[in-house]
């Protein structure tokens, strides 16, 4: 699923999916947030790896390490890209199954073990959310629309509009 022109990109990340619980796992980010990993792309755009590098890293820390995969995998990975005005992003769908107590794992992180630096720092949860909400046309009218969906506890939290326009997108294309 190799792109013609990764000239237009501006970042790119990954959108882990639980198989286990059937749930997308997101995480709570500087916008206040629940989002998918990703950030702006870390590379020069003379590398021909540099959205997969990029995916990879942003999905190392942005869940302090509890997650990683290889460049090769995550080449093999479907992946959405999203149009924003004149820049793509890039959005991998990483479907694995996660350990049960992730969520609490995270939550329980010893920080000093990260290495210095803020990039490591900018998530500060994350919480799995069933798919099954986004598979209705009502309940997803309602999120489009609120940018509100229920974690795994059914607590309602608010979701970033990319996150948001990639699920679409993969149930769209029948990725989930």
């Amino acid at each position: 699923m190799a792109s013609s022109n990764k000239g237009n990109y501006s970042g790119s990340g990954v959108l882990i999916v639980d198989t286990n619980r059937s749930s997308v796992l997101l995480v709570y980010d500087y916008t206040q947030n629940y989002n998918c990993c990703g950030g702006f792309l870390k590379y020069d755009i003379d590398d021909p790896q540099r959205l997969e590098k990029t995916a990879k890293e942003e999905l190392h820390e942005e869940t302090r390490t509890l997650f990683s995969c290889d460049l090769d995998y995550l080449t093999s990975c479907p992946y959405i890209d999203l149009e924003f005005h004149d820049e793509i992003f890039r959005c991998y769908i990483y479907k694995t199954a996660c350990e049960n107590d992730i969520c609490t794992r995270f939550e329980n992180f010893n920080l000093t073990e990260l290495p210095d630096n803020d990039e490591y720092r900018e998530t500060t949860s994350i919480k799995l959310f069933p798919l099954k909400q986004f598979r209705g046309k009502k309940s997803w009218a309602n999120i489009d629309k609120t940018s509100i969906a229920q974690d795994h506890t059914g607590k309602n939290r608010q979701l970033n509009r990319r996150v948001i326009s990639v699920i679409k997108e993969a149930f769209e294309q029948k990725l989930l």
